[in-house]
C-alpha cells in the first residue's frame, strides 16, 4: 500500500510499506536529468527487491529545472531529507537508491551529510549515476528526432514544479541535450561547474555502494559508475553489456535479472 505525504516545503513522498518490515528505510531519487521525472517512476521489479528485503520505501519528488537552478534543486533535496529524517526515519537505519540524475542526487546528498557531520546511510545503490557535470557539454545523440523550440513552447519553465508524473517535460530535457543548454537550464556557469563535483576525498568516506551501468550507455558515460569501484573503498560494481541507458525498463532481460539477483544478495 502506498501513502502520499506532503512535506512543509511542498515536496511529496510516496511511502510504500512491506508486509514484513526490517525497520529500515530506502530513500529513492528518480532520474530525468533534473528536468523531468517523478517519484512514481520506481520500477516495480526494483521496488519489490526492496520490499522483499523488508525496507519501507520513501520515494521523493524534487524541484525541476529550468524552473529552478540546480543549486536550489539540491538544497531542496537536502531540506526534504532532513525533514523525513526528523519526522519519519528518526533513529532507524536508512539507505539511498537513485537512477541517473537521482544517482548524482544521492551522491550529493551523501556528501552533504558527510560535510555536516550528520548520520550517514547504511548503503548506496547507484543506477548509472554520475559525480560531476563535465559530461553535459559532450555532444550526445539520444534521439533521431530534432526537437524544435515550437515543441517546447507549451512547457512551463517559470512556475514552481516538483513532479512530472506523465513525463511531459521529457521533450524539454531532449531539447537541452541537443542544444547543449543543460548548464543554462541548471543555471550553472562554466566557471562554477566544478563546484558541483563530488571530490575523490569525499567519495573515499562514502558507505558501502552498489553501482551498475551499461557499457553502451549513450546518455551518461559508463566510466562514472565503473570508477566508483575505485573511488569508494567498499563498492560492488555490476556492469551490463549493450543495453540502453535506463535498462531498468527491461526487467525481463537476463542481464537485468542478474543485476537484481546480485543486488538482493548484496543487500542481505
Amino acid at each position: 500500500m502506498t501513502e502520499i505525504l506532503t512535506l512543509s516545503n511542498g515536496c511529496q513522498i510516496a511511502v510504500n510499506t512491506p508486509v514484513t518490515t526490517n525497520g529500515k528505510y530506502m530513500v529513492y531519487l528518480h532520474g530525468g536529468g533534473f528536468i523531468y521525472g517523478s517519484k512514481n517512476d520506481l520500477p516495480q521489479a526494483l521496488a519489490q527487491q526492496f520490499l522483499d528485503a523488508g525496507y519501507t520505501i520513501l520515494a521523493m519528488d524534487y524541484l525541476l529545472a529550468p524552473n529552478h537552478s540546480l543549486k536550489d534543486i539540491l538544497t531542496g533535496i537536502y531540506d526534504s531529507f532532513a525533514e523525513i529524517k526528523e519526522t519519519i526515519i528518526k533513529d532507524a537505519p536508512f539507505s539511498f537508491c537513485g537512477r541517473s540524475a537521482g544517482g548524482y542526487a544521492l551522491l550529493s546528498l551523501t556528501a552533504h551529510l558527510l560535510q555536516t557531520n550528520a548520520t550517514l546511510p547504511e548503503c548506496l545503490i547507484n543506477f548509472y549515476g554520475y559525480y560531476d557535470l563535465k559530461f553535459i557539454h559532450t555532444k550526445r545523440q539520444l534521439t533521431s528526432t530534432t526537437i524544435t523550440p515550437e515543441m517546447i513552447a507549451g512547457i512551463d519553465q517559470t512556475q514552481t514544479v516538483w513532479d512530472d508524473p506523465l513525463l511531459q517535460r521529457y521533450v524539454l530535457y531532449m531539447y537541452g541535450v541537443q542544444q547543449q543548454q543543460l548548464n543554462d537550464f541548471y543555471q550553472v556557469s562554466e566557471q562554477a561547474i566544478d563546484d558541483f563535483t563530488i571530490s575523490a576525498e569525499l567519495l573515499k568516506q562514502f558507505p558501502p555502494t552498489f553501482s551498475t551501468a551499461s557499457t553502451s550507455d549513450a546518455e551518461v558515460p559508463f566510466k562514472y559508475s565503473k570508477s566508483l569501484k575505485r573511488l569508494i573503498p567498499d563498492c560492488k560494481f555490476v556492469p551490463v553489456y549493450d543495453l540502453e541507458h535506463d535498462f531498468l525498463k527491461q526487467p525481463e532481460d537476463e542481464q537485468v535479472q542478474k543485476v537484481f539477483n546480485q543486488l538482493a544478495t548484496w543487500l542481505n
